[in-house]
């Protein structure tokens, strides 16, 4: 299996954990007013789903399934749908940091409008994930050759975000990692 494709497969389960967590924090800021640990976590959330899925994992996956365009499957239309989705995530969670720092730096929120929002958005996202995992993942992974990951791997290269480079990626996996901690302690 390729790494590429590994590392795609791990963000998946690593976004589904954070959506988990944070569906988790929402419930408890539901449950008392504004505690500020809890709204900290949730900005920390945010801020991963904010940064890494649109810094690093949508556009290697949008390279991925490029290479997978060029198979003889017929999903050019799935390939378009999902991609979008990546531009409409990102939108939802740029409403969603607006919300919820508006929420810390103390502004009227509407409750009902914050946790709306807050459930469709993990929704949106859930759904996507599923859609690439059931649908693209599976072909990706029946149809890529060798070359192709090679093809992805030398475009990253030449792509790499500048302030994107490892050293970023290793402190929101440090992020998640502490996130995810965090709600194993508080579920136990």
């Amino acid at each position: 299996m390729n790494n590429i494709y590994r590392q795609l497969c791990n963000d998946h389960k690593h976004m589904q954990n954070l959506l988990d967590v944070f569906e988790h924090l929402l419930h408890e800021l539901g449950k008392q007013d504004r505690d500020p640990a809890t709204l900290s976590m949730i900005l920390e959330a945010l801020d991963y789903f904010s940064v890494y899925p649109d810094q690093w994992h949508h556009p290697v996956e949008d390279l991925v399934f490029e290479q997978l365009l060029s198979k003889p499957v017929e999903i050019r239309d799935v390939v378009a749908r999902i991609t979008a989705e990546h531009s409409a995530i990102a939108e939802a969670t740029r409403t969603m940091n607006q919300l919820f720092y508006a929420v810390a730096n103390d502004a009227a929120v509407e409750r009902e409008r914050l946790f709306s929002t807050a459930q469709n958005y993990i929704s949106l996202q859930r759904e996507h994930m599923k859609k690439e995992n059931e649908i693209l993942l599976p072909l990706v992974n029946q149809y890529l050759t060798d070359n192709d990951w090679n093809k992805v791997t030398a475009t990253l290269a030449n792509r790499q975000s500048g302030h994107f480079h490892q050293g970023v990626k290793q402190l929101y996996e440090a992020i998640y990692q502490d996130l995810a901690g965090q709600e194993l302690a508080v579920a136990y």
